[in-house]
């Protein structure tokens, strides 16, 4: 089965587009504040809202996507299938 895109929940956040995101930034500007926990909600509810809108962009624009092929003189064009986790 294919890697499906992931935004993330509060509650299922490890492993998501949503988690990357805030690990980006923390590599970015340091660690992020772990407390109080409404501040990570908040935190976390944006990066989830981000997430959702870059997936679902995506899955709205499959065929603007396009994967080239060049093995000596063959030469295939595919449009991947973007799998999307709900």
């Amino acid at each position: 089965m294919a890697t499906q895109l992931y935004a993330g929940t509060l509650t299922d956040f490890n492993d998501s587009m949503a988690q990357a995101i805030e690990d980006a930034l923390n590599a970015l500007s340091g660690p992020l504040p772990t407390a109080p926990q409404q501040v990570v909600d908040d935190r976390r509810k944006l990066f989830i809202a981000i997430a959702q809108g870059v997936i679902s962009h995506l899955a709205s624009k499959q065929a603007a996507l396009q994967i080239d092929f060049h093995v000596g003189p063959i030469h295939v064009k595919t449009n991947p299938a973007i799998q999307v986790r709900t």
